[in-house]
């Protein structure tokens, strides 16, 4: 934090709803963490993927500065999320239901830590050796929280906080994660006037994907009704900058491809940034967490400060 002077800081929870069960009645929303520089750029958001936490967004597994600082220092008003059910928005199964299994070295060293697939170029940007003898990959692990398993629910209850958040703070920028897309794309179609451009990082998909893990996007970008779509009766996308982010290494481009042309056909006008196509390599699919989570970020500023 040296050499950031701070006009305010603090939390609140937004998008609050109330669920009956054995205990009685319970509140359940939104946590957001927020930092404001004494000169303020924009408001950004900053929403984590789907296992992950605030904590993706607030500092590296390897004790580095996280995206949160980093926007910080850019001049941003950053607000942190923790998506419902994750992180500092508690989780408890009378109110959300069953959880997945945790996170496991089996599954997680070949997503975010691991070689990449065959055909794709060497992932050499995760802060470790990425095996079990790696301490950032153990705090990874350590801070992951199981999906949870009711992707409509956690869709109904991203929509809830996105509405809460932008009627709070007002016109802001917003960056998403894997899983945290619909937060982005329930913000733009609940609140479109208050997103000033988004930027989408690896976002689940391919559009109107059946995974047994993300759920059914029935609806394009996600498992429930938006308030826009490709067909000629839908309304359309207009005004708001669009960026989808990808790294060379996860195997997220083709997806974020389709993504992209699905808003195309939305209305949206969408700028596609594949790090490697600016000779930013070795990035997986936790970029914010990576050797050069700066310079992926300095990318993405510039990209905002070009379109806001």
């Amino acid at each position: 934090m040296s050499g950031i002077v701070l006009a305010d800081q603090g939390h609140f929870f937004t998008g609050l709803k109330t669920v009956t069960g054995p205990a009685g009645t319970s509140v359940y929303g939104t946590h957001v963490q927020y930092q404001t520089p004494a000169s303020v750029r924009e408001n950004l958001v900053l929403v984590h993927g789907g296992g992950g936490q605030a904590l993706d967004m607030l500092a590296t597994p390897d004790g580095r500065p996280g995206w949160s600082t980093i926007f910080l220092r850019d001049g941003f008003a950053v607000h942190t999320v923790d998506r419902p059910g994750l992180g500092r928005s508690p989780f408890h199964p009378d109110i959300y239901g069953p959880y997945g299994p945790p996170a496991a070295y089996e599954g997680f060293v070949a997503s975010f830590a691991g070689p990449s697939a065959p055909g794709l170029p060497p992932h050499t940007q995760w802060p470790g050796t990425g095996d079990r003898s790696d301490p950032a990959l153990a705090t990874f692990l350590a801070w992951q929280e199981p999906f949870v398993t009711d992707a409509v629910r956690a869709h109904e209850d991203m929509r809830a906080g996105a509405v809460g958040l932008l009627d709070r703070i007002g016109p802001s920028v917003l960056l998403t994660h894997s899983f945290g897309g619909g937060f982005g794309w329930l913000a733009l179609s609940e609140r479109p006037s208050l997103v000033k451009a988004l930027v989408a990082v690896e976002p689940a998909g391919p559009p109107f994907v059946d995974h047994p893990a993300l759920g059914s996007f029935t609806h394009g970008l996600t498992p429930v009704p938006v308030n826009f779509g490709p067909t000629g009766s839908q309304p359309k996308i207009r005004g708001v900058p669009i960026a989808v982010v990808s790294a060379e290494c996860s195997g997220f481009e083709p997806a974020c491809h389709a993504t992209a042309e699905y808003l195309r056909s939305c209305g949206a006008a969408v700028d596609e940034i594949r790090l490697g196509d600016l000779g930013i390599h070795g990035n997986g699919h936790a970029m914010m967490l990576e050797k050069n989570n700066a310079e992926v970020a300095a990318v993405i500023t510039d990209w905002i400060v070009k379109h806001t």
